[in-house]
């Protein structure tokens, strides 16, 4: 099997996350970190009511936010000038509650795209899962 661009393909995953999985035939890993960190980037947006991407109120959920991919850059062009007036157009909680799971769904994608470089750069060095494996009773001298 030939080896892939890892580059394109860490690009490719920050841009829409899994899809650099996919790139490297990776597909049922691509789909589960799609499924996972979109929704829960969307689901974050949803809960906040479209205000949890502001760099200006929050700096370093926006840095954890922007490995989401661009689409955290393009929210962040978007968002009018005008503020937020939390407790007024929308609750504190349910903010704060979105700019988290937007920044964790970030933070989650940085860790795919570390898992996906590791895997293309030590390719037959144990995983995570499989540290957790007992070892065969043939391997016990």
């Amino acid at each position: 099997m030939a080896r892939r661009n890892i580059w394109f393909a860490l690009f490719l995953g920050w841009m829409v996350p899994g899809l650099g999985h996919f790139f490297v035939k990776q597909h049922p890993r691509g789909l589960l970190y799609s499924v996972c960190i979109c929704g829960l980037y969307a689901a974050g947006m949803l809960l906040s009511g479209g205000t949890a991407v502001n760099w200006d109120i929050h700096p370093w959920y926006f840095a954890c936010q922007f490995w989401a991919g661009p689409i955290t850059l393009a929210l962040e062009y978007l968002r009018g000038p005008e503020a937020i007036f939390l407790g007024e157009s929308i609750g504190i909680l349910e903010h704060q509650t979105g700019v988290v799971w937007a920044a964790v769904a970030g933070a989650l994608n940085l860790v795919t795209l570390g898992e996906l470089y590791r895997r293309h750069s030590e390719p037959d060095a144990p995983g995570p899962a499989d540290t957790m494996r007992s070892p065969s009773p043939e391997a016990t001298p």
